[in-house]
Formats: C-alpha cells, structure tokens, sequence
C-alpha cells in the first residue's frame, strides 16, 4: 500500500479517479492497493492555499489526503473517497495510534474524522490563529497554537480527546 504525490501523469498511464471538480489546478497522488496495483487520483485544491500532504492509514488501506487545504479519506481498494461532507481549508493533521480516528484542523476549531468518513468536533470554544497538531498520546491529543493579538510566542494545548478537558498553557496560567 502507497500514496505519493506525482506531477500530472500522462493521460492512460494509469488508471485514473477524479476527486472533487475537476480543474487543471489539481494534485495528483499515486498509490497502490493491496495486490499491488497502481491508480491515480486527481484531487480538487482549495482556492486559499492551505496544507498540502499524506497521511498513510497502512493498517486500514486507507489515505488522507490534504490538497491545498481540501481534505478526502480515500479506501486504496475501492477507490472510494469516504468523507461526505467536504472539509476545506486544513492546515494541520494527525492520525490516532490504532489508526481509527484522524484529528485536523483549519484554525477555527479542532475536528475528527472516523475511519468510516463520519466527522465530528472536538473542539470550537475559540479562535486559533494557527495551530500545529504535535502529537496524540494515551488518549490526548498535544498541539501548539498561537493567537497574535495576545502574543507572538506559541502556546500549548492538550485536550482529552475522549472527555474533552483541556489544559492550556495560557488560559491555565
């Protein structure tokens, strides 16, 4: 199982998946299923230019892919994109240990996705200016963050992602 990002393929080189509109701004990612056959899918950018990666759910046969801030969960096998609902403007993403649950964020709140496509929030009390989804841990979830009209330097966030307390760095002090 693969997922990489290519520049745009010769036109039957692969077999080919469209995701989102298609545009000629789109990306273009590899992959490869579990009997080892190659695909290409196609994916539709944000217009505001967001993240741009792969995060590889090996043990599900599954893929996020992040496009310029537009983000899809895609079944390797089936060449199914899985999310319904379209999520746009992501800057920072994690995947949880078991790969069951994928945490992101645009900067407005936090937000989950299972690894069936449904999504939820997991936290929108308030505005992050920008955040960095470091790490998940023993069920919490570890990020930095920034809000500019308070300070230029970074604070930390922790949030119980089954409970939702959160201990913060700045509020907490």
């Amino acid at each position: 199982m693969n997922a990489e990002f290519i520049y745009r393929p010769v036109s039957g080189q692969y077999p080919e998946k469209h995701f989102g509109q298609i545009t000629p701004n789109c990306l273009w990612v590899k992959f490869e299923d579990k009997d080892g056959q190659v695909w290409v899918g196609s994916f539709k950018q944000s217009w505001i230019e967001q993240g741009t990666f792969i995060i590889k759910l090996t043990s599900k046969e599954k893929a996020f892919i992040v496009a310029g801030g537009q983000s899809f969960l895609i079944d390797l096998n089936t060449r199914k994109q899985l999310n319904k609902t379209e999520i746009s403007d992501t800057k920072t993403a994690i995947v949880d240990e078991k790969e069951e649950n994928i945490y992101y964020s645009s900067g407005f709140d936090l937000r989950y996705m299972d690894i069936n496509g449904n999504d939820f929030v997991l936290f929108d009390n308030y505005y992050f200016d920008n955040i960095k989804l470091n790490e998940i841990r023993k069920k919490k979830l570890y990020a930095t963050y920034w809000n500019y009209q308070t300070s230029n330097e970074p604070f930390r966030f922790e949030i119980d992602v089954l409970t939702k307390e959160v201990k913060d760095s700045y509020y907490n002090s």
